[in-house]
């Protein structure tokens, strides 16, 4: 089998679905400061499975709340648009992107999604750079990956036998079945559903950080993937840290000695996501 070129993967990324209307939303209003609850309110009551997810994070014992939410209003209320956000872009995109296989789990990514998602807040909000822009990169970083499966299973099968029977990166099995890898793909996907520049940026450059091409946030997601490996975030089998980028580290002015004072809060955060969208 022939494998297919970039363009035909990406002319054929209708057999991936678009993302949901609330998910556009959230990322639309990254950067709008006017956006408020009542617009959110409005848009999210659209999505019934984004409202009962919302309402049961909202009445969980793991938010330390004891009495009773009925509403999206009384939920954005106690959990803060932060959280709001992030459970709804999160059951959004997860619930549309989510393909089965008995040689790829969709499970397993989202929880890694989630870990680099969730390290990516973490490290803009010590660096004071868009949290939620980099939240949203971090949870679509590896969206290439479901792209090339969903246009070429049998190949993307391939990637993922080779990766263990020849002990390759995903990167490395990639380009040698088809020629181009996950981060290119899902970098190109992101521009073809304009979603904002430095989104697509952070996809693409999460895995060429030495280059400096992607920006800050090419090196906000690659440094954390790396810390989302570092802290077994997600659980992956053989997990291995890979290369961390000096380079990346020093444009971003990461200062490990204190910043690894955080990675406890990190951890808890991303249980609290996990149990809210119920993958634990």
């Amino acid at each position: 089998m022939s494998s297919p070129s970039l363009e035909e993967v990406l002319s054929r990324a209708d057999a991936l679905p678009s993302l949901p209307e609330a998910a556009c939303f959230i990322i639309s209003t990254i950067d709008d400061e006017t956006s408020n609850a009542d617009n959110m309110v409005e848009i999210l009551n659209t999505d019934p499975a984004i409202v009962a997810r919302i309402l049961a994070a909202a009445n969980s014992s793991a938010f330390g709340l004891s009495s009773h939410v009925g509403s999206m209003r009384e939920a954005i209320l106690l959990l803060g648009l932060e959280e709001i956000r992030s459970i709804t872009l999160a059951t959004a995109v997860i619930g549309r992107l989510n393909p089965r296989s008995a040689a790829f789990d969709p499970r397993m990514l989202w929880r890694h999604s989630l870990g680099v998602a969730t390290c990516a807040r973490m490290i803009a909000e010590d660096i004071q750079y868009n949290a939620e822009a980099a939240f949203t990169a971090g949870l679509l970083h590896d969206i290439g990956q479901l792209l090339l499966f969903a246009v070429a299973p049998k190949l993307f099968e391939e990637v993922l036998d080779r990766r263990q029977r020849l002990d390759e990166t995903i990167i490395e099995a990639e380009q040698a079945v088809f020629g181009f890898d996950h981060a290119v793909a899902g970098g190109e996907l992101i521009k073809k559903w304009r979603l904002p520049a430095d989104i697509a940026d952070g996809i693409h450059g999460h895995h060429d950080p030495d280059s400096g091409e992607f920006g800050e946030m090419g090196d906000l997601i690659h440094i954390a993937e790396v810390l989302s490996h570092a802290l077994d975030l997600g659980e992956l089998p053989n997990n291995r840290v890979p290369y961390l980028s000096e380079l990346a580290c020093a444009r971003m002015g990461i200062e490990w000695v204190s910043f690894s004072a955080k990675f406890a809060e990190i951890e808890a955060r991303y249980d609290e996501i996990l149990h809210a969208l119920s993958l634990q």
